[in-house]
């Protein structure tokens, strides 16, 4: 199996779980407040961090689904910023990396 096909894949996995993930939020979210008004005070607090786990999580999605894209037309790997390769340790390390190193910088 060469690289691409293995970051692909990871791409694709890492994906599936963000959208369980997701999918488990909106669940806990959707559930109807606790009565007792001290629970209900912890359960906002909870559902504030479980809100913004959700917001990183699809901004995640949002770029795996990019890379993904990029895998189809060909493009993937390249810097968006000077057209170079990003190096394959970089891709490993993050998939989803839209810049070279020296660009990230």
């Amino acid at each position: 199996m060469n690289e691409m096909t293995k970051i692909k894949l990871e791409l694709e996995d890492r994906l599936r779980d963000l959208n369980a993930r997701i999918h488990g939020i909106d669940d806990d979210l959707s559930e109807p407040p606790d009565a007792d008004w001290s629970e209900n005070a912890v359960e906002s607090e909870n559902d504030e961090v479980l809100e913004e786990v959700g917001e990183l999580a699809v901004e995640e999605i949002q770029k795996i689904k990019a890379a993904l894209s990029k895998i189809e037309a060909g493009t993937y790997g390249i810097c968006d910023m000077c057209d170079e390769m990003i190096a394959i340790k970089r891709l490993e390390a993050l998939p989803h990396a839209t810049t070279c190193i020296k660009c990230a910088s």
